[in-house]
């Protein structure tokens, strides 16, 4: 529930962390964030920080503005588990059984069915009559636990253009309100704000923001980077020039290719 709620999801090492230093330590390095999903495949290991700077900039969870109806049997995940993991997320469950009359001219982003429910039941037919989409449980899930990856499969009776339009009606009334968020933040005196973090999208947190290159900015991309956004994470703010990893594997390329030309010219002397 902490993911759907948008809280701080830590590595268990945290804890050891903070017990040898004998002090809560920052928590931002000890983030559950990585590329990619987990071993099983159920979890973006992005969507915890994706979903907490979210709550942080915005106060609201991952189902904000999302309205559901429920029908048939919920198993996995049960109506109950359902219920408060749309609720922890700012959602709104609209009805749960019939009848679903009085939502149906009404704005409604999902109908959840149970599997199995043939497309010819009434109320399936009234949905699809109003353009509601008709999505399994796992859609609503992988919704917050997967965010970038598909979510076709969840879709039931071809309902997929529909499901779209409420997904992108979403996302659109997130960006609103992160603008509004963006535009009523001053920025700081050293417009450190104006650079986001490349891994998180964030603009906080310019203390701990690595900006690749050199200190005359001749060499680098001057992209952006929180020292717990690189991979792996940095305790803290090197003393030395940071570059990020296309410019360092670019320097490394270029630094080689220097080498070679001279160990050539050395033997063309010999």
């Amino acid at each position: 529930h902490k993911l759907f709620e948008c809280r701080w999801i830590l590595k268990t090492d945290y804890l050891t962390a903070c017990s040898q230093a004998g002090r809560f330590l920052a928590e931002e390095s000890y983030e559950w964030n990585k590329n990619g999903l987990n071993e099983d495949g159920a979890i973006n290991l992005e969507a915890p920080r994706k979903w907490r700077h979210m709550r942080e900039k915005t106060g609201h969870g991952a189902f904000y503005g999302m309205r559901i109806i429920v029908y048939g049997e919920c198993i996995a995940p049960t109506l109950d588990t359902l219920k408060r993991a749309v609720k922890a997320g700012d959602g709104t469950i609209l009805a749960t059984s019939p009848p679903y009359t009085r939502f149906l001219n009404d704005r409604v982003d999902f109908a959840i069915i149970s599997p199995g429910m043939p497309h010819v039941d009434l109320w399936v037919q009234d949905f699809m009559k109003h353009e509601i989409p008709c999505v399994l449980a796992d859609y609503i899930v992988e919704y917050v636990c997967k965010p970038g990856y598909s979510l076709d499969k969840h879709v039931l009776y071809n309902t997929h253009a529909w499901a779209e339009k409420s997904f992108a009606y979403l996302q659109s009334k997130a960006e609103e309100i992160l603008k509004e968020y963006t535009d009523s933040t001053p920025s700081d005196d050293n417009g450190s704000n104006d650079i986001a973090c490349t891994v998180c999208g964030s603009h906080d947190k310019g203390e701990v923001m690595l900006i690749c290159g050199n200190e005359s900015g001749s060499v680098g991309c001057g992209v952006g980077t929180h020292i717990d956004c690189c991979n792996p994470p940095l305790q803290e703010v090197p003393e030395d020039d940071w570059f990020c990893p296309k410019c360092s594997g670019s320097r490394h390329s270029t630094n080689s290719a220097k080498r070679k030309k001279k160990g050539s010219s050395l033997l063309k002397r010999k």
